[in-house]
């Protein structure tokens, strides 16, 4: 995860020193899209039908060796833009799978009656790498240069891979008969459809990835280079501070984790990140502007626990891999929201394109509270 968020941050910002495109930066982190939409089903067969502790260390392969590589290309400044499509792609397969297995294993290892304390924790140590990664990485830009951050992002992949494989686990039971492979893949969609109490969560649960968290990544290099000026350094003060408050949510997510309190939980956390984005945009300085996104990180954090809890004690154990493997595409649905966030921010300029998300984002608030029978 730590890999992850150093790599958000040092992409965007190589693309947008590279091309000075709002534009180019919300396609090359759309582009990752494509293999979340089309692998999401496939990740949750792998995670119902492998060992789930291999499968994930093999899943940290590919993106391993792609950040060396671009790693050597920035360092002998060979890169091209067409690099940082072809990474963009191969590092989001990888986190198709990883973030599919890596929810699934924690029904592995904990109980289920402990299991929402175990996603609101794991969702805590999310937000801990997400604070200090984009730091780290914002400090070794302005120090070293991005490609050492790739080659940083290079090691942690193979120290994950490394590490994950030396979980002791007790061996599941296996099934006399299994269906078809291609009726498995796509058996949690069938389940999310039917089942009205996770179809509910991921239709809410959609909105931050398509209308807000786009502010929160593909945009950030914008504000902090043409509206507060603050070079890379504040670029990762500023991504710490959504990670900080990811930390808070992450606590609040734990002390109210109990299954009947989910819809509630996702309906305030979603009001209070429209808020809090809006207020970032409005904000006239740097200070304000951190304050903001620290209320936005808990906000949104709280709203993702909640969630990944709900849908995932929603599913029959013997298909949590299949039904997890729909949360895959909720960055899918960043990665479009980034593309459009880079052509409105270019259209309308980056203050008032965040403004404008911030009260769609409200106004679908409005409508589930006031419509939907689940809230």
């Amino acid at each position: 995860t730590a890999a992850q968020w150093i790599q958000q941050a040092t992409l965007g910002w190589v693309v947008y020193d590279l091309t000075a495109s709002a534009a180019l930066l919300g396609a090359v982190l759309g582009v990752r899209a494509l293999p979340m939409l089309a692998l999401a089903p496939l990740s949750g067969l792998v995670a119902d039908r492998f060992d789930r502790r291999h499968a994930l260390a093999l899943s940290q392969v590919a993106p391993c060796l792609a950040s060396v590589a671009l790693a050597a290309l920035l360092a002998f400044d060979a890169v091209q833009v067409w690099h940082l499509f072809v990474f963009s792609l191969i590092g989001s397969s990888g986190m198709v799978f990883e973030r599919t297995l890596r929810n699934t294993l924690v029904f592995d290892i904990v109980p289920r009656d402990e299991a929402a304390n175990a996603v609101a924790l794991n969702t805590i140590a999310f937000s801990v790498t997400r604070t200090l990664g984009p730091a780290l990485a914002g400090y070794l830009i302005a120090w070293l240069g991005p490609a050492w951050n790739f080659a940083i992002q290079g090691a942690t992949y193979a120290g994950v891979s490394a590490s994950v494989v030396m979980i002791r686990l007790a061996r599941a039971p296996q099934r006399e008969h299994q269906p078809g492979a291609w009726r498995t893949m796509f058996a949690g969609f069938r389940f999310v459809a039917a089942h009205p109490v996770a179809r509910s969560m991921v239709i809410l649960g959609l909105v931050p990835p398509l209308m807000l968290i786009p502010s929160l990544s593909a945009l950030m290099p914008v504000f902090a280079a043409d509206v507060f000026t603050v070079g890379p350094e504040g670029l990762g003060l500023m991504l710490s501070a959504v990670g900080a408050g990811g930390i808070a949510g992450g606590a609040l997510a734990a002390t109210l984790a109990r299954y009947e309190r989910i819809p509630r939980m996702q309906m305030y956390a979603l009001a209070s990140f429209a808020l809090a984005l809006a207020g970032f945009a409005l904000s006239p300085t740097m200070a304000l502007a951190l304050g903001f996104l620290v209320i936005a990180g808990m906000a949104e954090m709280v709203l993702a626990s909640s969630t990944t809890t709900g849908l995932q004690l929603c599913a029959p154990d013997g298909m949590r891999g299949q039904v997890t493997s729909v949360l895959p595409m909720f960055p899918a649905f960043i990665s479009m929201g980034s593309l459009l966030a880079g052509i409105g921010a270019h259209a309308i300029g980056v203050r008032t394109w965040v403004i404008v998300t911030a009260v769609a984002g409200g106004i679908v608030f409005a409508l589930l509270w006031r419509y939907s029978q689940a809230y």
